[in-house]
């Protein structure tokens, strides 16, 4: 049904995000799978202060910069951050690299 139906953000050719969750900004929470193909990143992002993230990879090896720091993160590895601070992930290994990403409260 359209409103059991999620959304889908193509960022570039190497970097997808799908909300998986319909109605999200009625929701406390913003759970969205990412895809990165090899060498795929998403964009540079900020959010609001008050506003946290928490990243789970499901599957291969992720460069995850926030404000100043860079974390290299592989399958099973997790990061919770506030995302005021500007941050953005990248594929650095040899196949597609697959996150859940939850933020709250949801922003777009």
């Amino acid at each position: 049904t359209a409103e059991s139906r999620t959304e889908v953000f193509v960022h570039d050719k190497r970097s997808i995000s799908e909300i998986l969750v319909p109605k999200v900004l009625d929701k406390k929470m913003m759970p969205i799978m990412i895809k990165l193909e090899p060498k795929g990143s998403t964009h540079m992002e900020e959010t609001n202060r008050g506003t946290e993230k928490f990243i789970f990879v499901l599957d291969g090896k992720v460069e995850a910069s926030v404000g100043e720091k860079v974390f290299t993160l592989n399958k099973g590895d997790t990061l919770y951050f506030e995302s005021s601070a500007s941050h953005y992930f990248k594929n650095i290994g040899a196949s597609e690299a697959r996150l859940i990403c939850v933020s709250s409260p949801p922003v777009l």
